[in-house]
């Protein structure tokens, strides 16, 4: 009995800070209530975001004409608080700031992240049914988390809602186009 008493208030120790962090309030920084990441509103123009990063367009990442070009950042700070992020790239949308992604080397740095996530929405995550893929629907900037289950790694996706339907009609006419074109002879 004692045993047990001594366990349960252990692990109460450990869990309610957890527990209190999650209904603190999200910091005026977090993309959902700053509508921004990096000091960069989701939905600036190229040039505007140009004002506060030195970007380069990543050639070949997409077909000539496609609507979502992909940069990354130079001299970029991958620390992040208490986190170390790796591969950021920036997701523009017909010239305006769709999403930003980046990815965590660990499952330490992931279980940060996570724990960051639900604290600054203030609320736990949608989850599939193995636990890979985590979403968190924002007012402004949603948020899902990819988890690899042998690894730990993860990689996240901040994303802006006005875009993002804009965004998937484009996934659409993309995959259209493509199964139109699986079986056609090249150069036809």
């Amino acid at each position: 009995m004692t045993t047990a008493r001594h366990f349960l208030a252990a692990l109460c120790v450990l869990i309610m800070p957890l527990a209190a962090r999650a209904q603190d309030p999200a910091p005026e920084t977090f993309p959902d209530r700053a509508k921004a990441f990096g000091g960069v509103f989701f939905g600036a123009t190229i040039d505007e975001a140009k004002k506060s990063w030195q970007l380069e367009q990543i050639e070949g990442a997409s077909v000539p004409g496609d609507p979502v070009s992909i940069y990354l950042r130079e001299e970029e700070s991958l620390v992040v608080g208490g986190l170390v992020a790796r591969e950021v790239i920036y997701y523009f949308l017909n010239g305006k700031f769709y999403a930003v992604s980046f990815s965590t080397p660990d499952n330490r740095q992931t279980t940060i992240l996570r724990e960051a996530l639900a604290a600054g929405y203030g609320a736990t995550p949608h989850e599939d049914a193995a636990g890979k893929s985590l979403v968190w629907p924002g007012n402004v900037v949603s948020a899902q988390l990819l988890v690899n289950p042998s690894t730990g790694e993860g990689r996240v996706v901040l994303f802006s809602n006005e875009l993002q339907p804009e965004y998937e009609k484009t996934l659409r006419e993309a995959a259209s186009k493509t199964a139109a074109q699986l079986g056609a002879k090249p150069g036809a």
